[in-house]
């Protein structure tokens, strides 16, 4: 699943956190726009096996100092997504041809 974020983080998106209750993922972290959020919004809820159904719980606008003179302002977000495990239909249309193994009840 982390590689599967790493593709789909679009560049000028910055994580703090990502956070896992059962099947929700929360992520949080720092985007250069509300543009870059809005495209790692659109990579999960269409690229991803992995992460489905994304939705925005919080975007904040922010300024931060990038030297003694120059502030930039920031975007900082909260995202949940619902985990998945990605079926071998998901798995040929992304390339790698790998399959997760299914989970059998009763065995570890």
């Amino acid at each position: 699943m982390l590689d599967e974020l790493v593709k789909q983080l679009p560049d000028g998106i910055y994580l703090r956190t990502m956070k896992q209750e059962n099947q929700s993922v929360l992520l949080t972290g720092t985007a250069q726009s509300q543009e870059r959020v809005s495209e790692l919004l659109r990579n999960l809820a269409n690229n991803s096996p992995w992460l489905t159904r994304p939705e925005l719980v919080e975007i904040v606008s922010a300024s931060v100092s990038v030297s003694n003179r120059e502030q930039r302002r920031v975007s900082n977000f909260t995202i949940r997504a619902t985990l998945t495990r990605p079926t071998a239909a998901n798995t040929a249309a992304d390339g790698t041809g790998t399959v997760a193994p299914a989970a059998v009840p009763g065995k570890v």
